[in-house]
């Protein structure tokens, strides 16, 4: 019977250690001022690992505009998936590479090479800005610049 009972409680403390980490993702959304429909916060508190960041995904995708906030939110909430939610936060919101990596940097400074990495991957595999927000790309090898080294003009001569 001690055997049952020991294990019981084993049990729900493990379930409700999880419910109160999805929780904690939901309570740092919510006071950071993010507005969810019932259907999010739903899917957000019933997330676990890296369903976190498909999470984050959607709410970045559906307002794009809060895209830092979310972002710092989750990753204070769950700093080793900061990787993770800032690849899929740039993924749903190219145009707030810059925002979005400063917010999670803020977030967890300890990883700031790692969160850099990870939304210049995701830019790349976008095609969007890198995580600094400017339009840099890394130069391949034999492609021509397209401003300058010869060629001369690009209007047509009059003869």
């Amino acid at each position: 019977m001690r055997k049952t009972l020991i294990s019981m409680a084993i049990a729900l403390a493990a379930v409700s250690g999880s419910a109160m980490a999805d929780q904690a993702t939901v309570n740092a959304l919510q006071s950071a001022g993010i507005t969810m429909t019932a259907a999010q916060t739903e899917a957000v508190s019933a997330a676990q690992g890296e369903q976190i960041a498909a999470e984050i995904d959607a709410l970045v995708a559906a307002n794009p505009a809060q895209a830092a906030a979310i972002v710092s939110a989750a990753v204070s909430a769950h700093p080793e998936l900061a990787e993770a939610i800032v690849s899929a936060a740039v993924k749903a919101a190219p145009g707030q590479v810059g925002a979005i990596t400063a917010a999670a940097v803020a977030a967890a400074p300890g990883q700031e090479s790692a969160i850099t990495a990870a939304a210049n991957s995701a830019v790349q595999s976008t095609g969007g800005l890198n995580a600094t927000g400017s339009n840099t790309s890394i130069q391949t090898t034999g492609t021509p610049s397209s401003s300058g080294g010869g060629g001369g003009s690009s209007v047509a001569s009059p003869n």
